[in-house]
């Protein structure tokens, strides 16, 4: 009997992991010939939900959903030579990112996160929604 139960806890246990493990939600949007993606990755360190936003491919900022909803990013472009993501050149220096996911809620539930950001000038992730169900 107990090694019956040991076993159906095991199971158990397996299912929720297999089902706490969400793909990750992702959105793509153009900008400046520029593909941005705005991904939810769901249930990470302490169930909290991650955002990323990538450019080509290319991870520039993870953020765990607390510290999501208002982000300032500034990068210091070096004078000469340099490699740069080609909305880092845009004049400003230093050149900022800003913006955030920002939750939305209906009867004191948070259902949405709705996120935008600009990189200098250029509005890269425009009303990128995610719904909670």
């Amino acid at each position: 009997m107990i090694k019956n139960s040991i076993l159906v806890l095991a199971a158990s246990l397996a299912c929720a992991n297999a089902t706490a493990a969400e793909s990750p939600r992702c959105q793509s949007q153009t900008a400046e010939n520029i593909t941005f993606e705005m991904c939810l990755v769901p249930n990470g360190a302490f169930q909290h939900d991650l955002y990323t936003l990538k450019a080509d491919k290319v991870l520039i900022v993870a953020l765990v959903d607390d510290y999501a909803e208002s982000v300032r990013l500034e990068h210091k472009v070096p004078e000469g030579l340099s490699i740069e993501f080609p909305l880092s050149k845009q004049g400003g220096n230093p050149v900022r990112i800003t913006g955030g996911c920002v939750p939305e809620s209906k009867d004191g539930a948070e259902v949405a996160r709705v996120c935008n950001f600009h990189w200098g000038n250029v509005q890269v992730i425009k009303d990128v929604r995610f719904e909670f169900n």
